[in-house]
């Protein structure tokens, strides 16, 4: 009896420790905020409410989605009010190549853009790609509907060209940086470009920082006092799950 039991514990213990780690979760998401508050001479307040979403069923497929707020005021006057997102589903030719369809969206009232939304369709290629590094290029073609608060509503073909990387510093840190810029093919002097790096690091299970900066330039306004570019440096604590 006793052989019988130790034979049984063997065939436990050989089941619970020789298993496979269970798989990932085909969806990953996270949802932050940032606050900064200064008082003295000048009072600010910024904030910012970001969030992300991954669907990836290690099949051919992948669905990224992200969304990004934010806000800031000095002395009670608004400085910064802008709110950006983007969805994108990415089906695998092969190992390098891929086609997607995304659509993009900036409201930014300081541009005197009411929304910007832009629809297109593409093809990329994965330069570099490992666990550590990745490197894509990709480029699109689609619509682009526009709405101002000077000159109205307009739509146009669209034109995209985007870069993305991201480097893995340590199992727990990783740095990111995206470029991309959207022509309207009835003016290609009316362009959007948009330049975002980020560092973001785990600190506890399921909560990570980052510190981001990201850059938006409007090439053509429909007013010479407004500015063609602002920039935003901003940090915000993440909760994944």
């Amino acid at each position: 009896m006793r052989r019988f039991f130790l034979v049984a514990l063997l065939l436990i213990s050989t089941r619970v420790f020789g298993a496979d780690a269970p798989p990932a979760p085909p969806w990953t998401s996270s949802i932050g905020a940032g606050l900064a508050l200064t008082s003295g001479n000048t009072d600010t307040k910024n904030i910012n409410f970001s969030g992300t979403t991954k669907y990836d069923p290690k099949t051919r497929f992948v669905f990224k989605g992200e969304a990004l707020y934010l806000r800031g005021e000095a002395n009670g006057t608004k400085q910064v009010d802008k709110a950006t997102a983007d969805a994108r589903g990415e089906y695998s030719l092969s190992d390098r190549t891929f086609t997607f369809g995304e659509v993009s969206y900036l409201r930014d009232p300081f541009k005197a853009i009411t929304y910007f939304i832009a629809p297109l369709v593409g093809a990329g290629y994965r330069i570099i790609k490992s666990d550590a590094r990745n490197l894509t290029v990709d480029g699109a073609v689609g619509l682009a509907t526009e709405s101002n608060s000077i000159s109205g509503r307009s739509s146009s073909g669209a034109l995209k060209v985007g870069e993305n990387f991201d480097q893995a510093l340590s199992p727990s840190s990783k740095v990111t940086e995206k470029v991309s810029g959207i022509w309207k093919t009835r003016d290609t002097a009316d362009a959007l470009y948009h330049f975002d790096a980020g560092l973001a690091t785990t600190v506890a299970t399921r909560v990570e920082l980052k510190i981001a900066y990201a850059y938006d330039y409007k090439n053509k306004t429909p007013s010479a006092s407004i500015k063609k570019g602002d920039g935003a440096l901003f940090a915000a604590v993440l909760f994944k799950f």
